[in-house]
């Protein structure tokens, strides 16, 4: 039992010295050879000579063969087959038991044993470049680690290639063989060039997946700051935070222009949870405001926190709607701002001014009712200017989802999981597909993880790939939102919300009658209207199709009409009281009887006063017919006196007014919607 440590020890003290005891076999093995040629051929002068050659031939070859090598290990190969062959030729011809020749041995090949036993300490110490073996491995010799650390659960290196040999290009091509030699994903491998030195790249490589679990959301960062401070809304694989900026900043240093956002992933991929996130962190600062457009899933993703919303529409209609009025919106503002002498948006806008920022998401953005709107491409062009941010969110934004001129104009993407590098490419810059971002590697197992682009960002920043916070409870989330709205703002400014409409109004007024704690009740007449209203300008600018569903179907079975043509439920189609089989050429008959057409003539006109009684008298009887929408030919002359130019004037009046009627965006030119009493539209004027 008492050898047992005596053996352990002596077990251990071979494996520590086996790897060093080769070089010095080599050098002491060397005098058999010699032996032998001194005895053989030590008195043949061309022998001898040949000898000598051969070990300077092979003195080369190690040279030429080691150029692929460490300029350290190439050095130690070429010195050490030199010196080797120069021994041979000495001891072949003086013999190996010489003095001279054993004293070359003894010095010569004992300096060389522990040069090679101190490369392989230095060696496995860490010290020395691990490109002696890992980047010869894969193809990259003679790159070397200029500085080497590990942060959390990540190693990065920075490496100087080999000048005029190797670019970052070929380091980058390289990550899938690297991953290889690691035997990790090529997902944890990134290599990001340096700005200054194309001869220069960071490695970072990341063992262990620390994306695999999400992290639970920590609650707001900054409740009650100004939008202008970032938002944050996950972390990255080192543990950085990762975030966001909306607003543009004008430092002359680092400026910073506002940006529109996409959201980019497969289904399962964690977009819409992740966008509740980042509307959640939204609102709890002070200067903003959010409008959502989700025409597919509706309460489904934003129920939790649709009270925090300033406008929220989840109907193919509403988010017409929405849409319908975002290009005066952005035009109001601007010109807005402009006359306070802002060239984009600032905090002080809130501060001095009440004029919040805006960020209006459409969800699912590749549905027709989003991805087709004419003001879609307008908006995103002129909002920048005005503080409105846009932001939408669909599953593959390539030419058939979404307008390439509108794909063009989102600088910040969140780019999720994808189904395949093609999906991924749309929105991905090629600097960070060459650094190693591969969103395909996750698809849809991965919920959450994310790439992010963005101004702000640094740009080696954008192949790191994160992953946002994991949602709260829905009890908890709604708390949240309800927690901090005395924070943020209750509304839009009043130029905004003026030209915003009467779906806006009816919205905000039924979200006050929520909060005071009233019952909702049935849609009046107006909100009826509106939800049936159809968006001429967008479907006139849509290609006609021999099918319809959906709303467009409702739209023909309801009015007999066709996506685009007049819907108005008044207008008759009297192209459709015509008899089909009725003969053109066929004589008339004689008429049994004649009929006044025509208006009868009046003895005199009423007065001003009368004739806009009269008018309020007539829009109460439509009220009370369950009608929505009026015209000057409800109102006959032979009622209120005065022709429908003048009736025309005072309808149009009346919805400056913000009176008995409002204008009707999306109907017929010359149509107005009549206000109910029971609508609250007190305060729309203001």
């Amino acid at each position: 039992m008492a050898t047992a440590p005596l053996d352990q020890a002596a077990k251990h003290l071979t494996s520590r010295a086996a790897p060093l005891l080769p070089p010095w076999m080599v050098a002491a093995g060397l005098t058999i050879p010699a032996a032998l040629a001194h005895d053989t051929i030590g008195t043949n002068p061309a022998a001898t000579a040949l000898i000598g050659a051969a070990g300077a031939g092979i003195t080369v070859a190690a040279w030429s063969e080691a150029s692929k090598r460490s300029p350290r290990l190439r050095a130690m190969a070429t010195v050490s087959t030199g010196a080797a062959s120069a021994y041979l030729t000495a001891a072949t011809v003086a013999g190996p038991t010489s003095p001279n020749v054993a004293l070359l041995q003894a010095l010569g090949g004992g300096t060389l044993a522990l040069w090679w036993n101190l490369r392989h300490a230095l060696r496995n110490s860490g010290a020395e470049s691990v490109s002696d073996g890992l980047f010869e491995m894969v193809g990259l010799a003679r790159t070397q680690v200029v500085k080497g650390e590990v942060v959390g659960g990540e190693v990065r290196a920075d490496l100087q290639l080999p000048a005029g040999e190797l670019t970052p290009k070929d380091v980058q091509d390289r990550i899938p063989v690297l991953a290889g030699a690691l035997r990790t994903s090529p997902a944890a491998i990134r290599v990001t060039p340096d700005r200054d030195d194309h001869s220069k790249v960071s490695l970072s490589v990341t063992p262990v997946d620390q994306l695999r679990k999400a992290i639970p959301y920590p609650g707001p960062q900054l409740p009650g700051q100004s939008i202008a401070r970032p938002i944050r809304f996950g972390v990255y694989q080192d543990g950085r935070p990762m975030q966001v900026w909306l607003p543009g900043s004008d430092d002359r240093d680092e400026p910073r222009p506002l940006s529109h956002m996409a959201e980019t992933g497969m289904t399962g991929a964690g977009k819409s949870e992740s966008m509740v996130i980042v509307l959640t962190e939204v609102m709890t600062r002070s200067d903003v405001v959010v409008w959502v457009g989700d025409p597919s899933k509706g309460r489904q993703t934003l129920g939790d926190i649709r009270h925090g919303l300033d406008w929220c529409e989840t109907t193919t209609t509403g988010v017409g709607a929405m849409l319908d009025v975002l290009v005066p919106v952005v035009k109001t503002r601007a010109d807005l701002l402009g006359r306070l002498g802002y060239k984009q948006w600032v905090p002080e806008c809130w501060t001095k001014h009440k004029i919040p920022l805006l960020l209006a998401h459409f969800e699912e953005s590749s549905d027709s009712a989003v991805a087709d709107h004419p003001n879609l491409v307008t908006a995103a062009k002129q909002a920048r200017s005005a503080g409105v941010v846009l932001s939408v969110s669909l599953q593959r934004a390539s030419y058939a989802g979404i307008s390439t001129e509108v794909r063009s104009q989102f600088g910040t993407a969140f780019i999720f999981g994808a189904k395949n590098d093609e999906d991924a490419s749309f929105m991905m810059d090629d600097r960070a597909k060459d650094a190693g971002a591969s969103p395909e590697v996750w698809a849809n197992t991965q919920p959450g993880c994310l790439y992010l682009q963005a101004p702000g960002v640094p740009v080696e920043r954008w192949a790191v790939p994160g992953r946002v916070f994991r949602l709260p409870e829905p009890e908890d989330l709604r708390r949240l939102v309800t927690m901090y709205a005395p924070v943020r703002p209750q509304g839009v400014d009043k130029a905004t919300a003026a030209v915003a409409g009467p779906r806006y109004a009816a919205y905000k007024a039924s979200a006050a009658k929520r909060t005071a704690g009233e019952e909702p009740r049935e849609p009046g007449p107006l909100r009826a209207a509106l939800a049936e209203q159809p968006q001429a300008q967008a479907q006139a600018n849509r290609p006609e199709a021999d099918d319809v569903d959906g709303e467009a179907h409702d739209a023909v079975e309801e009015f007999g009409v066709r996506p685009g043509e007049d819907e108005r439920p008044y207008v008759v189609d009297h192209e459709s009281d015509l008899d089909a089989a009725a003969n053109p050429d066929a004589e008339l008959e004689e008429p049994s009887r004649v009929m006044q057409v025509s208006e009868p003539e009046f003895a005199s006109s009423r007065s001003t006063e009368d004739a806009l009684a009269e008018m309020a008298t007539i829009l109460d009887e439509l009220r009370a017919r369950g009608e929505a929408v009026c015209a000057p030919k409800d109102f006959p002359q032979a009622r209120v006196g005065r022709h429908r130019s003048w009736v025309s004037r005072r309808l149009a009046e009346l919805a400056d007014s913000g009176r008995e009627v409002a204008e009707n965006p999306g109907g017929q030119l010359g149509s107005w919607l009549i206000i109910p009493r029971d609508d609250a539209f007190e305060n729309y004027a203001a």
